[in-house]
């Protein structure tokens, strides 16, 4: 017996030692799940230029909607409720790879809770059971009694033929702001909370889907869902790169110079908003990657305004990212700045879409 013990004890010992030689079979925790930002913003409001009580100027609804002011929260939010289907006002379709953020404020004073986002070949009201072939959907769902929270999304396509929605364990916040970000890139759409990557479909986007991107409280059959109700602000549309490495930092390496305006102010100010932090990071990670790296950077404004304010402005604003840059680690003798106010613009200031193209920060190797 004893013999048979020893035999075994030397076995065992033999198959650790070779397991400890050959490594263990473990899965890293590094992930390319993170989002990142569109770097051409093609739509965006906050509101701030909308009275409260209206309907917001740049938007569109079948119903209603009226721009609010809430306790405790410096911006200005759009409530949309009682089933209306709401949607930005795009010139054209949405691009190929683009990305979309907003704040969404789910309020807890309803019994039934649904906040849902979709794309569409046009705007169409987001039933609670079923998913349209015609649209790809994500709701957030919370009800009073507990039962069937998380978030709905899905589609229907010739490899879904199952009607309803599919789901997601994730109980939302109520009365506080919720980031919600979504990244397209061609077929795949990845859908995100507060940096948490809930959905990843990597054929679910058809390209007709493009056309259209809306809000609504989903539909119910019960006479309560008919208080429902949720606020969006802050909402952001940026075109972006096909992959993890950020088109404009390629165009920066390989052309010498890049502009974008997801680099964003408080108006009439030289203070970014938090949402540039993911833009100005992406230039911040190319210059440690490249050592030798020196960058000049020079602001731009539209035309609203004086001439001489503007350039004061110009130059106030690529100082700000400058320094910026510097309290993520850049060496300030790396950076210069600069700043043209509306000298240079790349599109017509008659028209919104152009003033928004004009409010951008450009970046040249030096």
């Amino acid at each position: 017996m004893l013999k048979i013990k020893l035999f075994v004890c030397i076995i065992l010992t033999a198959q650790l030692a070779f397991a400890q030689k050959q490594g263990s079979l473990e899965e890293t925790k590094e992930t390319e799940d993170g989002f990142l930002a569109g770097t051409r913003i093609i739509f965006s409001d906050n509101f701030e230029k909308d009275a409260l009580g209206d309907f917001p100027a740049k938007w569109n609804s079948t119903k209603a909607g009226e721009v609010k002011k809430l306790k405790g929260f410096e911006n200005k939010f759009l409530k949309i409720s009682d089933g209306a289907v709401v949607s930005p006002q795009l010139t054209k379709d949405l691009p190929e790879h683009f990305t979309i953020e907003y704040d969404l404020i789910v309020p807890d004073d309803v019994p039934i809770r649904m906040a849902s986002v979709g794309f569409g070949i046009k705007p169409f009201p987001i039933s609670y059971m079923l998913s349209l072939k015609d649209g790809v959907v994500f709701s957030f769902h919370s009800f009073a009694n507990g039962i069937n929270e998380g978030l709905k999304f899905g589609t229907k396509n010739a490899n879904t033929s199952q009607p309803g929605l599919q789901k997601v364990d994730y109980k939302i916040a109520l009365n506080k702001v919720t980031k919600v970000a979504i990244a397209v890139n061609n077929t795949r759409i990845r859908f995100y909370a507060d940096g948490v990557k809930l959905v990843d479909m990597p054929t679910a986007f058809n390209p007709l889907f493009r056309k259209a991107f809306f809000f609504c409280p989903s539909i119910h059959g019960a006479k309560e869902s008919k208080l429902n109700y949720f606020y969006i602000s802050n909402l952001v549309i940026a075109e972006a790169g096909t992959d993890r490495r950020s088109q404009i930092v390629k165009d920066l390496m390989e052309k010498g110079s890049v502009s974008t305006n997801a680099i964003t102010f408080a108006s009439n100010s030289d203070k970014l908003t938090p949402e540039s932090s993911d833009v100005i990071q992406q230039f911040v990670d190319a210059m440690k990657e490249s050592t030798a790296l020196k960058l000049k950077i020079i602001g731009h404004t539209d035309s609203d305004g004086e001439d001489a304010a503007n350039l004061l402005l110009s130059k106030k604003r690529a100082s700000a990212v400058k320094v910026k840059m510097v309290s993520l680690g850049i060496e300030p003798g790396r950076l210069l700045t600069d700043g043209k106010g509306e000298k240079e613009p790349v599109e017509d200031n008659k028209t919104e879409e152009g003033k928004l193209q004009n409010r951008r920060v450009e970046f040249v190797k030096q």
